[in-house]
């Protein structure tokens, strides 16, 4: 796990974890028939790969792309999201996008975010494609995307982007924000394994159908998001 920010991953008060992600791996083991034990290596370590015994599958919030690829599976899509730029919210000059181009964009470190402002960003599900409409950004990669929001309100970029829904989670939070209507690309995100074990990789993709279909993941994408997000996949 990633306690990056709810509504998909963090710490309640007491330190115990809660958000989609969380209740996604609680069904997903309890389907498997596994017993469920979180642990959260950070997001470098599970890019990596290398799980070393600490952990067998990760819900993360992890959109597959074909970098990613050489170092981990991803054998099922357990929801859908949209990559979007978010401003301050008495930001009057970035009106779309496409106005970010050549102003400073904070992202977290190592995503699909800041591959697209790199452009080098290659989804590797459902033959989605990437168009980039954003040029000559100088690019501030942040620890988590509660920095990179954080990071806009303070006033010290120009922009960030994020998920749409982190970024509405945000702004029912209160965070004094709001997303540039349009969407940079539509952003699937899978459950992650190490590779080597398809045998494991298919019980994985088993068991997120059978969620899928008696209705788990629309259940808890509305109750953590407002809206179902996972049923929608490429």
């Amino acid at each position: 796990m990633v306690p990056d920010k709810l509504p998909a991953a963090a710490r309640d008060s007491d330190g115990n974890l809660e958000g989609f992600d969380i209740e996604v791996a609680e069904a997903l083991s309890e389907r498997m028939g596994l017993p469920v034990q979180f642990t959260t290596p950070g997001w470098s370590n599970i890019l990596a790969g290398k799980p070393e015994g600490e952990w067998d599958f990760a819900v993360a919030s992890m959109t597959p792309t074909k970098q990613r690829a050489a170092n981990l599976n991803f054998p099922a899509l357990y929801r859908m999201d949209a990559a979007v730029v978010v401003v301050s919210a008495e930001n009057a000059t970035l009106k779309e996008p496409r106005d970010a181009s050549g102003k400073t964009v904070a992202v977290k470190s190592k995503t699909t975010f800041q591959r697209y402002l790199e452009k080098s960003l290659t989804l590797d599900e459902g033959g989605l494609t990437t168009t980039y409409i954003i040029e000559g950004a100088k690019i501030k990669p942040v620890p988590s995307n509660r920095d990179a929001l954080q990071e806009v309100v303070d006033g010290k970029v120009d922009a960030a982007i994020t998920s749409l829904a982190t970024a509405e989670s945000a702004k029912k939070a209160g965070m004094a924000i709001k997303v540039l209507p349009g969407f940079l690309y539509l952003e699937p995100v899978a459950v992650a394994t190490a590779k080597g074990d398809p045998v494991f990789d298919q019980k994985i993709a088993d068991a997120v159908e059978s969620l899928r279909e008696d209705g788990t993941l629309s259940k808890l994408s509305i109750k953590w998001f407002g809206i179902d997000l996972g049923t929608v996949v490429p």
